[in-house]
């Protein structure tokens, strides 16, 4: 977690800059009434890892309805990561690892504990299939 937490997004790994995006525009565009998949569809279909946003939507679904605390995320285009925000990158920098352990600890630290058995499995599996799916379609080169 504290190799992300308050550092600023655009000095982070592409993938960890890209999910800090799609956190905050998913949870602003859920706060706000609107459909947070299609708030981030346009990304992750931009980086070619459209395959990933149901799994996204859930972990970012079961932390909205199940979570232990109410998570703090920054507005889009905030300059720094938050706590919440780092914990999540923790958990999808061990999916991306193979780190399953690692996965399956984060997520239970993050849900409820009457809901930690089932959501958390759920939630570590979200994340382990998103970075499946970043893995098999790496990010393109751009300028």
């Amino acid at each position: 977690m504290y190799r992300f937490l308050d550092r600023l997004p655009q000095n982070l790994d592409e993938h960890f800059h890209f999910m800090i995006g799609a956190m905050r525009q998913w949870t602003a565009a859920a706060r706000g009434g609107r459909c947070p998949c299609g708030a981030v569809v346009v990304g992750f279909s931009w980086r070619g890892v459209t395959a990933a946003l149901p799994d996204f939507n859930e972990m970012m679904a079961l932390l909205d309805t199940k979570a232990a605390r109410w998570l703090r995320f920054g507005m889009p285009g905030a300059e720094h990561v938050t706590a919440d925000e780092a914990a999540l990158l923790s958990m999808f920098a061990a999916a991306l690892g193979g780190e399953v352990l690692a996965v399956r600890r984060i997520a239970a630290t993050l849900l409820a504990d009457h809901e930690a058995s089932d959501a958390g499995e759920r939630m570590a599996k979200a994340a382990e299939w998103m970075a499946l799916r970043f893995v098999q379609a790496p990010l393109t080169q751009r300028d």
